[in-house]
């Protein structure tokens, strides 16, 4: 009997990639978050340490105060390219769970498929064991 041949692989083949594309997709998606959330964080220590130090002159104070305003600005921009960052990672994960998804289902009826020629070459094996018996009894 002829090698399992499943009739779809080249349909699988291509949810494989598209699985592979969409995996790299999210991990991009999540390694721009990461780096987001870095920001953010570095953000805040630079805060922290200018609210520390204690200027003595009215022009180092308001330079201090602009900065601050700016630091304060630039962590609400990070938060919301973080907030939109999250969104857009979970959207990513999701299209990489269904075609993950895509995928899988054919690999079960590829499996499905080649359990049911296994059992074909069995039968078949089966009956030439039976006529060889046959001819024996036979002869």
């Amino acid at each position: 009997m002829e090698k399992f041949q499943f009739s779809l692989e080249k349909i699988l083949d291509y949810r494989w990639i598209q699985e592979n594309e969409a995996k790299r997709e999210y991990a991009s998606a999540q390694k721009a978050l990461n780096e987001q959330e870095e920001i953010f964080k570095q953000i805040i220590e630079e805060k922290g340490e200018l609210m520390e130090i204690r200027e003595t002159t009215v022009n180092r104070m308001q330079i201090q105060q602009w900065y601050l305003l700016d630091l304060n600005q630039k962590l609400s921009e990070t938060m919301q390219a973080i907030n939109e960052l999250r969104g857009f990672v979970e959207m990513k994960l999701q299209v990489y769970i269904a075609a993950q998804k895509e995928r899988k289902i054919l690999e079960k009826l590829s499996e499905k498929q080649f359990v049911e020629h296994q059992i074909a070459i069995n039968r078949e094996e089966q009956k030439m064991l039976d006529e060889m018996a046959n001819r024996k009894r036979i002869s």
